[in-house]
């Protein structure tokens, strides 16, 4: 009995709703953690090396640019090491192609 192996193809472009909705998720989290923080904005935003305009356009949908702000805002946070997966997922989700 022969196998037929298909052909690999490239991953699925996701779609901008995709893309949308993962953008959401990551903000709606820093922002619940924000706010469950207690801390202003004017307090937060420089510890992570933002603004407080940078750290609204997240909560608004913008993912970070880089990994490295990623965490900086759970280091801030003080959220758990177990995040930083979930977080990498949304803001690959949110910047795909």
């Amino acid at each position: 009995m022969s196998m037929s192996v298909l052909p690999s193809s490239p991953a699925p472009r996701r779609s901008a709703n995709y893309r949308r909705i993962c953008a959401q998720a990551f903000a709606g989290h820093i922002r619940t953690a924000r706010l469950r923080d207690g801390r202003s904005l004017a307090e937060l935003a420089p510890r992570a090396g933002l603004t407080v305009e940078e750290w609204e356009q997240i909560e608004a949908g913008r993912v970070p640019g880089t990994w490295e702000i990623v965490l900086l805002l759970a280091m801030v946070l003080e959220l758990d090491r177990s995040w930083l997966p979930y977080f990498a997922r949304l803001c690959e989700g949110a910047r795909e192609n």
